[in-house]
């Protein structure tokens, strides 16, 4: 009879802490509704596009395949070039990297903020010294401009 009620003491003791532990963290489980669907006969860029201050403007920087010439691919040519191009931007709260693509012969690199002028502005140097050089540069003044300015090497 010791062995049992021993038990059953033990049992409840784990039982009242397992409620504690439950109620103390209850709080933390809430329930949150999932985001809205984007808007019946919304394009991409309205369901996607930023917030004001969270970056509209877009500045690509592309570099031409050079295969023939390196061993390595440009991505891994570029990687420290890249992180000091966001390192700049950032520094200056100007911007930041988005990210990349390889593919139709270029590498792009995609750099997001509010202000394409001051981003090219701070990113031309950190590509002046890049180990490939640059074949176009992009600025896109808002998510979905059809006609950015394009600006290649002198």
């Amino acid at each position: 009879m010791e062995m049992r009620r021993r038990g059953s003491f033990v049992l409840a003791v784990g039982m009242l802490a397992s409620a504690g532990l439950l109620s103390g963290c209850a709080p933390l489980m809430t329930w949150t509704a999932p985001p809205a669907a984007p808007a019946a006969g919304a394009t991409p860029a309205e369901s996607v596009a930023p917030a004001d201050g969270e970056g509209d403007d877009w500045v690509v920087v592309s570099f031409d395949d050079r295969e023939a010439e390196s061993d390595l691919d440009p991505m891994d040519e570029l990687l420290e070039t890249e992180l000091a191009a966001d390192q700049a931007l950032a520094d200056a709260d100007a911007g930041w990297i988005d990210g990349n693509d390889v593919g139709n012969g270029t590498y792009e690199l995609y750099f997001v903020g509010d202000d394409t002028e001051e981003m090219w502005m701070l990113l031309e140097p950190v590509f002046a010294d890049a180990p490939v050089p640059w074949s176009e540069v992009r600025l896109y003044d808002g998510f979905d401009d059809p006609t950015p300015r394009v600006i290649t090497p002198r």
